[in-house]
């Protein structure tokens, strides 16, 4: 290999796209899909989604909670977010880590639209 060559193949890899990563809007959108289905409200609506980070690996980590540490529908809930955050561009995995604090609260977390359908005025 010439020098020429070797700089040729420095620059070729130095122009290859980096994998582009999913916005954090763009994570909000996807999990705006996922219903609570009992309440028949998105979980981004009701402010259940704390926040989301992707790594340099690829894993997209999402916070968030439930209306009850109790919630029958919790493993269906976490199981449909990660399904519909899985094909997001840079997300080679996901976790649906559960916290607890703060504790939910409709009345400051929810939007008004999720409020107004809960009859929280």
């Amino acid at each position: 290999m010439t020098d020429t060559d070797a700089a040729v193949s420095v620059d070729s890899a130095a122009e290859e796209p980096q994998t582009a990563k999913a916005s954090p809007e763009l994570v909000l959108a996807a999990l705006s899909e996922v219903f609570d289905p009992e309440i028949g409200i998105d979980i981004v609506s009701l402010g259940l989604v704390y926040g989301s980070e992707i790594d340099d690996g690829g894993l997209l980590t999402i916070s968030m909670t439930l209306t009850t540490p109790y919630c029958p529908m919790g493993s269906l809930i976490q199981g449909q977010a990660h399904a519909v955050c899985h094909g997001l561009p840079g997300v080679k995995d996901v976790k649906v880590e559960l916290v607890w604090s703060p504790p939910w609260d409709p009345r400051t977390m929810a939007s008004e639209e999720a409020r107004l359908e809960l009859g929280i005025y």
